[in-house]
């Protein structure tokens, strides 16, 4: 009994012993004292809801862990916030993040520390991986009470050698009521270096549009950030990842605010419903533009229409990643194709964007 109650409290935490009773089918008084009996292993709230009181590891696969593989990891558990467990993250040998699942986890860890979870990233055997966190700039911007195995390192080899890379932007802080010229016009000229100037005005949009609504709306007690990588893959297309990240209430939460006020008829359309509507919105603002919490008499906030007009120039992917869902907006020859939507994701707070630049 033990090792099912384990199961299924890994799966929905948080359940009273009459809801783990029904899903193993046995009496509630007999789970009920087999709970009591194992507090060693599982532990009760005030509102008398059962959690598993042991470590919860999550381990990354080997090789190139691309966004899919990461929340693929992940999804075994949907809701790491519930309970105040310790959470291992382990990197096995030769295991190397992309640069969006990289930012994705960035974000994770250091929401789930504020929220009081104790959080361990266990490197010991993958040290080139975490090298390259640091060149990345990953632990300037990490908790500092996130414990690292085998250690932290002592010096920043981002500060070091910030802007030496011809194929990488290092993490950077997106600062709140500010214009973040610094870090867009960093990620604009490395973009154009390896591009041309046919990408200058789509480089320059995307970049300043996206940081602008992180640094206007994120209301987060977590910095936002952004940083960019140039993939040149062996017999695939390169391309440029651009990531934009930001840990507050998320664009969704963000429209809904004033939505029935300035935008009556999305409101009816897309209601306060969950999931499926809150993707059909996401769908309407990234594709179509011109949706602001302002209002569109504004000329202000979310409308993405500049980033939606400049990206249907080029083949790229658009992805946007919010609190359990994540919705990809391939453009391929100057048209919008069939958006990806992947659904039930471990939950996480805020928008994560990722624009994928395929280059010639």
């Amino acid at each position: 009994m033990k090792r099912k109650i384990k199961e299924i409290l890994e799966r929905s935490p948080g359940l009273t012993g009459r809801e783990i009773s029904k899903q193993l089918g046995e009496n509630k008084k007999t789970v009920n004292s087999f709970l009591n009996q194992h507090r060693d292993v599982f532990r009760q709230d005030d509102d008398y809801r059962w959690y598993n009181n042991s470590e919860v590891v999550i381990e990354f696969p080997a090789g190139w862990v691309t966004a899919e593989a990461y929340e693929s990891a992940l999804a075994y558990h949907t809701d790491l916030f519930q309970n105040k467990r310790k959470i291992k993250f382990t990197f096995p040998e030769k295991c190397s993040l992309l640069l969006e699942p990289m930012s994705r986890f960035l974000a994770l860890v250091n929401q789930l520390d504020l929220n009081g979870v104790e959080v361990t990233i266990d490197l010991d055997s993958c040290k080139n991986t975490l090298s390259f966190l640091n060149r990345a700039g990953f632990f300037d911007l990490l908790s500092k009470d996130i414990q690292i195995t085998p250690k932290r390192p002592g010096s920043s080899t981002a500060k070091i050698f910030k802007g030496n890379a011809d194929s990488l932007v290092e993490l950077g802080s997106i600062c709140p009521n500010s214009r973040n010229k610094e870090l867009i016009m960093a990620l604009h000229s490395s973009f154009i270096r390896k591009t041309n100037s046919n990408y200058d005005m789509a480089a320059f949009t995307v970049f300043s549009e996206f940081i602008g609504n992180v640094s206007e709306h994120s209301e987060s007690e977590l910095e936002g950030f952004a940083a960019l990588q140039i993939y040149n893959p062996p017999r695939m297309r390169s391309h440029i990842q651009t990531v934009i990240s930001d840990s507050g209430l998320g664009v969704v939460p963000t429209l809904r605010s004033t939505l029935h006020k300035f935008y009556p008829t999305l409101h009816k359309t897309y209601p306060d419903t969950g999931t499926e509507s809150d993707i059909g919105l996401v769908l309407e603002v990234f594709s179509k533009g011109r949706v602001t919490r302002h209002g569109k008499e504004s000329g202000r906030g979310l409308g993405f229409e500049s980033t939606r007009e400049q990206a249907s120039k080029f083949d790229a992917d658009l992805s946007i990643r919010l609190e359990n869902f994540c919705v990809t907006l391939p453009y391929r020859n100057g048209a919008l194709t069939d958006p990806i939507i992947q659904k039930s994701l471990t939950k996480m707070k805020g928008t994560h964007i990722c624009f994928d630049f395929f280059i010639d």
